[in-house]
């Protein structure tokens, strides 16, 4: 599966995931991170040359310290997934060829949000990550 198809399409395969722990702890220990409310995120950039992966790894986490219930913390994933699947594809497209972005997003909040917010924080929290990445890629 080529690159291109997956940045046309409004999917979040396995492939697009970051599940592997030792990518996660690398994510943890090396990657840069700042938030947006309610949303904190820990990226990092690593060479890649797999023809059979997405440009972009994502991970999601709702830690049980801010929402008690499980049901609470599964329907905040699911809009957060929903909510990255609908929009990735300008970040897909900023991502320089031969390397893959890893990132993982944290939610802080304290309340349960609803699907339009989680639609706005993710916006948010693309752009600025977009921004990020083109300010440091001239110097890569």
């Amino acid at each position: 599966m080529s690159t291109n198809s997956i940045q046309q399409r409004n999917t979040l395969q396995a492939i697009e995931r970051l599940k592997l722990r030792k990518q996660i702890e690398t994510l943890f220990q090396t990657g840069e991170a700042f938030s947006v409310f309610p949303l904190r995120v820990v990226y990092s950039l690593h060479h890649f040359a797999g023809a059979e992966s997405s440009p972009v790894r994502v991970g999601f986490s709702i830690p049980k310290k801010r929402v008690k219930k499980a049901v609470g913390r599964n329907r905040i994933r699911r809009l957060l997934k929903e909510a990255w699947r609908l929009q990735k594809h300008p970040l897909y497209r900023q991502v320089p060829e031969g390397q893959q972005l890893h990132c993982f997003l944290i939610f802080t909040g304290n309340e349960a949000m609803d699907f339009h917010e989680s639609m706005a924080a993710v916006k948010k929290l693309l752009d600025k990550l977009i921004r990020k990445l083109n300010t440091s890629a001239p110097s890569t």
